[in-house]
């Protein structure tokens, strides 16, 4: 079975820098915490920030 980082690379198309895996695990962490998910969700969620994650770094970019 993949791993969430695998898995959000091949949805992207490129490989993930370690800052942005980072965040995405804070915010995984946090999510996780605040709304009482199941642990079992956890892989799903980090999947779907690290894409967020990469996506907010690129319109940043684009927009600095």
């Amino acid at each position: 079975m993949m791993s969430a980082v695998a898995r959000a690379e091949k949805r992207l198309g490129a490989q993930v820098p370690e800052y942005l895996l980072a965040e995405a695990e804070r915010l995984t962490a946090q999510k996780m915490a605040v709304k009482r998910l199941p642990e079992g969700y956890a892989g799903l969620l980090l999947e779907d920030e690290i894409v967020d994650a990469f996506t907010r770094a690129v319109i940043n970019r684009r927009c600095s």
